[in-house]
């Protein structure tokens, strides 16, 4: 099996566009993908951009099919990338993406990279949709989830602390902390990690079936290895 070169293809057509992918995430998934043993042979991307990052995707995974999504389709010459298929698509509907996907790829998809809006709830809605299409051992991967910290961005405040209050003057039982916007939503995911833990009594069985295997933090990026 090979291994994945996504950074060392990145450093040869890297632009230095304010808003592209840093080289840094990058290198994080190479850390991922070869970590896990994931070369995808499906990619879904959610947020195309200017295609920059869509066409390091296709250079590093030459025999991968990849369907690139955005809100705003631009004129973007993809004719040298024959394995990118590009459709418009809203992160925010379930009726638009899974369709597309399931046409696309009707036996699964190896990788998703979530690279939208950057709206907590749009990428919970992306997330809730797409997941379940994520073949088993597959990544999903969500992007600039810092947002959340912004007071400038339309659903992230400013990082505040919240004061741990003793229950009845017993051990506290809720440990608050900031959950606004992308913040919020993926330490959200940290539940699917111990599914076997929900349960409406003690003794009773697991609510739910374990839904991520393995979850990632890193500076601007959230990796989660599906079981």
């Amino acid at each position: 099996m090979t291994h994945s070169n996504l950074c060392e293809i990145a450093l040869q057509i890297h632009s230095s566009h304010p808003v592209t992918k840093p080289i840094s995430y990058y290198s994080k998934y190479d850390d991922f993908l070869n970590h896990h043993k994931i070369i995808p042979k499906s990619i879904l991307e959610v947020g195309t951009f200017e295609g920059e990052s869509t066409k390091i995707l296709s250079k590093a995974f030459p025999d991968s099919k990849i369907l690139t999504l955005d809100l705003n389709i631009r004129s973007i010459d993809f004719s040298d990338f024959p394995n990118v298929h590009y459709h418009k698509a809203n992160q925010a509907n379930p009726d638009q993406l899974i369709p597309l996907v399931k046409e696309f790829f009707p036996e699964g998809v190896d990788l998703v990279i979530e690279d939208a809006s950057h709206f907590g709830f749009f990428s919970k809605i992306s997330f809730e949709a797409l997941f379940p299409l994520v073949v088993a051992g597959g990544g999903y991967f969500v992007e600039d989830w810092g947002t959340g910290y912004w007071d400038s961005w339309p659903d992230g405040n400013r990082f505040q602390t919240f004061p741990v209050v003793a229950h009845q003057n017993n051990l506290p039982n809720r440990i608050p902390s900031h959950d606004f916007g992308m913040v919020g939503f993926v330490k959200s995911l940290v539940d699917l990690t111990h599914e076997a833990a929900i349960k409406n009594n003690q003794s009773d069985t697991a609510k739910f079936l374990l839904r991520i295997k393995v979850l990632e933090f890193g500076e601007g990026v959230c990796m989660a290895l599906k079981t």
